[in-house]
């Protein structure tokens, strides 16, 4: 954590890309938070729960961060009404793996399962 604290005070632009667990679990915290820089914009795309989604809310409804995005939230669809509100907040409704590819694929591999299991039977 320490490691990540020095990084994150030369960051103009964070974006997540990790996975949720224990160790992750509201990694973007208070305490983190603090150590940014006021330019900096925090994305993520990743998984609900590893921003501290209070903690931001006051980070920016403060301007102390320049701003965020979020494709995921902790508990989804998102309650916490002040919070998407913020102009300095983008929010989208968890659509990250909606890209044609992704789309594509998981259609492709639906059709590949059913043509193996028709093969077995």
């Amino acid at each position: 954590v320490e490691n990540l604290k020095e990084a994150v005070k030369t960051m103009d632009a964070i974006s997540l890309h990790i996975p949720l667990n224990d160790e992750t679990k509201n990694m973007i915290n208070l305490d983190l938070l603090k150590t940014m820089k006021k330019n900096c914009i925090i994305i993520n795309a990743a998984r609900g729960g590893i921003i501290n989604e209070n903690d931001l809310e006051y980070f920016l409804k403060n301007k102390i961060i320049g701003g965020a995005a979020l494709d995921v939230y902790e508990i989804e669809p998102p309650t916490n009404k002040n919070l998407i509100k913020l102009e300095n907040l983008i929010c989208t409704p968890h659509t990250g793996g909606n890209a044609y590819e992704a789309v594509f694929s998981m259609g492709l591999s639906a059709l590949n399962h059913l043509v193996n299991y028709s093969k077995q039977n």
